[in-house]
């Protein structure tokens, strides 16, 4: 039944990532946008897991430890919003580079990292729930083994979009126009902006 279960939690971590967010489409406007091969995609992916696992950890052991001195929604909202600073860095490092190519050389590995960071400081509801439900019932360590059985089930899945998005990269350069190829960068930075705006105004504002 054990085996059942954590199987379980890994086919939900891998369709959980099939729905929005995730920072897929901050992920593929990285990739067409720079010259990420899947190597970096790959880091960008499990970054995003990784920092997920870490905030969901954290928000669970504030949540039942803590909760008189911390503000989840307030801590919640303050993540949202570094990782919305990071992706407005990230676009416009990509701007600066689509520009002055020379000068603002993009190392895609540190913008990989720093874009998983920014997906992953927002906390993943689904896994917080899992985790809370277990430590609230009394078995802490089957609720830390399915959070993390469910992010490598996320793990799988996103490392797929990445293999995904540079293949589509790949096809594009080999059947679009070089015209239309070098705009790439410049319509990547604008996007992963617009991303990084969005997410800083909805703590800021309230807007989503």
């Amino acid at each position: 039944m054990q085996y059942v279960i954590l199987f379980s939690a890994f086919l939900l971590g891998a369709f959980h990532a099939l729905e929005p967010g995730h920072g897929k489409s901050v992920m593929a406007a990285f990739v067409l946008g720079t010259d990420a091969n899947i190597c970096s995609t790959l880091t960008l992916g499990f970054t995003v897991v990784f920092s997920h696992i870490i905030v969901i950890l954290l928000m669970g052991i504030l949540s039942l430890y803590l909760s008189n001195y911390f503000n989840l929604g307030s801590l919640s909202s303050t993540m949202e919003l570094i990782g919305g600073v990071i992706l407005l860095l990230v676009g416009i490092w990509i701007l600066k580079s689509y520009y002055k190519p020379h000068v603002h050389k993009i190392d895609t590995n540190k913008s990989a990292i720093a874009i998983g960071l920014s997906a992953g400081l927002i906390p993943c509801p689904a896994a917080l729930a899992v985790l809370l439900i277990s430590i609230s019932s009394g078995v802490i360590v089957d609720g830390l083994l399915y959070v993390i059985i469910f992010s490598l089930g996320l793990a799988v899945s996103i490392s797929l979009f990445s293999i995904l998005f540079v293949k589509s990269k790949d096809f594009l350069e080999k059947y679009v126009s070089n015209n239309s190829i070098n705009k790439l960068p410049l319509i990547s930075g604008i996007i992963i902006i617009l991303f990084g705006i969005w997410n800083i105004a909805g703590p800021l504002f309230g807007i989503h």
